[in-house]
C-alpha cells in the first residue's frame, strides 16, 4: 500500500480527534462448526442495529448456487468490512473474550443462504489485500468509551483459512488499500469541500494506480488456498444520485464520493478479469444493491452521514466503524442481488 500524503495524513489525524467514521473496518459472523483457527463462538452483547423487515428475504437460489449453499454448504467470508457485515450489529469478538474492532457481524451478504453453523466470516475491520497472508493487529473496543486494552492481533485470515473447506467464497478488499475511509472522512469532517481539494483527487489517483496489481495478488492467494468459486464483491454505491445536500455532505461531495466507488469498482472488475485464477469471478449486480436505499435516501440501507449519525458517531467507536456502512437491510439487499447475479452467470465447476 503506498503511503499517503501529508495533508491526508493531517486529515486523518483531525478525523480521528472528533471520532470520524472508519469506513471499511471489516467485520464476520461465528465461524463455521470445527471452526478455522483464529475464529470464535465467543458472544459479545448485540449491536443496536435498523431492522432488516424493509427489504423481502432473498430469492431462493437456483442452478449451481443452489448447490453450494443452504444445510450442506460452507461460506467462508474473507476481505474488509463490506464482505463481514460492518453495520449490521451483532458482532462476534475475533478474540475470545475480547470486545474488538474486528466487528465480525452475523449478517453479512450470503449468510442468509447457509446453515449459521457451516459459516467462518474471518473478514476484519481496517483489513487490506495485505492481511489475507498477514496478521492484523487489532483495537478493542469498550462501548461507549472507545479504545481500552490491546487484544493483539489475528492471523491472516487464510491461515485462519485453514481445515476449513467452503463450498464458496466471498470476498471484498481494495477499499482500505486505496485509504477510502481518509478521503470520505474529508467530506465528512472539513469545512472546504472535498470534491474543491486537488491534493484529495490526486490522492486518490495514485492509491488506485497501484491497486490492481495488489489486487491481482490477493486473488491468486485465495484462489491457491481453495478450489470453490470466489465471489468478488464490488463495493455498494453508497449515494444515490443526488438533487441536494445532504447532512455534511454537499451535492458535489456527494457526486465526489459516488466517483470514488465507480472508479473503485473498476479497478477491481479490472483485476477480476486480468486475473489468471480460474475460480475468481466480480458479482457487478452488488453494485446497485443499494440503489434508491442510498445514504441520502428518505429510506437509507446505509448508515447516514446525517446529523443524528455524526453525532453518534463522536460518542461511540462502534457507531463511527458503522457510519457509510450498510444497515442489516442493506447486506440483505446484497445478498440477494448475488443470487440474481449467480442465476445469470454459470460457474465452471
Amino acid at each position: 500500500m503506498k503511503n499517503s500524503a501529508g495533508s491526508g495524513a493531517k486529515r486523518r489525524a483531525a478525523a480521528g480527534i472528533v471520532g470520524a467514521a472508519m469506513l471499511l473496518s471489516g467485520c464476520s459472523t461465528a465461524p463455521a462448526a470445527g471452526p478455522p483457527s483464529g475464529s470464535t463462538t465467543t458472544a459479545a452483547s448485540p449491536d443496536p442495529t435498523p431492522s432488516p423487515t424493509s427489504t423481502p428475504l432473498p430469492p431462493r437460489p437456483s442452478g449451481w448456487l443452489a448447490e453450494v449453499t443452504g444445510d450442506a454448504g460452507r461460506l467462508a467470508i474473507l476481505g474488509d468490512s463490506f464482505a463481514a457485515g460492518e453495520g449490521a450489529g451483532d458482532y462476534r469478538p475475533a478474540v475470545s473474550g475480547v470486545r474488538d474492532s474486528c466487528h465480525r457481524s452475523l449478517h453479512p451478504p450470503a449468510a442468509e443462504l447457509f446453515a449459521p453453523q457451516n459459516i467462518a466470516n474471518l473478514a476484519c475491520s481496517r483489513a487490506t489485500t495485505g492481511h489475507l497472508t498477514a496478521s492484523q493487529r487489532l483495537a478493542a473496543l469498550d462501548p461507549g468509551a472507545g479504545p481500552t486494552t490491546d487484544p493483539g492481533t489475528v492471523p491472516a485470515q487464510l491461515e485462519q483459512l485453514q481445515g476449513f473447506e467452503p463450498t464458496l467464497v466471498v470476498l471484498s478488499v481494495g477499499g482500505n488499500n486505496l485509504d477510502f475511509a481518509g478521503i470520505l472522512q474529508a467530506c465528512l469532517l472539513e469545512t472546504t469541500p472535498c470534491s474543491d481539494d486537488p491534493q484529495l483527487a490526486a490522492h486518490a489517483a495514485e492509491q488506485l494506480s497501484g491497486l490492481e496489481a495488489d489486487l491481482m495478488d490477493a486473488y491468486a492467494s485465495v484462489a491457491t488456498a481453495v478450489p470453490a468459486p470466489v465471489l468478488v464483491l464490488p463495493y455498494p454505491q453508497l449515494f444515490d444520485e443526488p438533487d441536494g445536500d445532504c447532512g455534511r455532505l454537499s451535492t458535489e461531495e456527494q457526486r465526489f464520493g459516488r466517483d470514488l466507488i465507480n472508479d473503485l469498482n473498476a479497478v477491481i472488475r479490472s483485476a477480476v478479469d486480468s486475473s489468471s485464477a480460474p475460480n475468481v469471478y466480480y458479482a457487478d449486480a452488488v453494485e446497485q444493491a443499494l440503489a434508491g436505499h442510498g445514504a441520502c435516501s428518505p429510506e437509507p440501507f446505509v448508515h447516514a452521514a446525517d446529523v443524528s449519525g455524526l453525532l453518534q458517531a463522536a460518542d461511540s467507536f462502534t457507531a463511527s466503524q458503522e457510519l457509510l456502512h450498510p444497515t442489516s437491510a442493506g447486506y440483505r439487499a446484497m445478498t440477494a442481488e448475488l443470487v440474481r447475479w449467480a442465476a445469470e452467470h454459470p460457474v465452471p465447476q
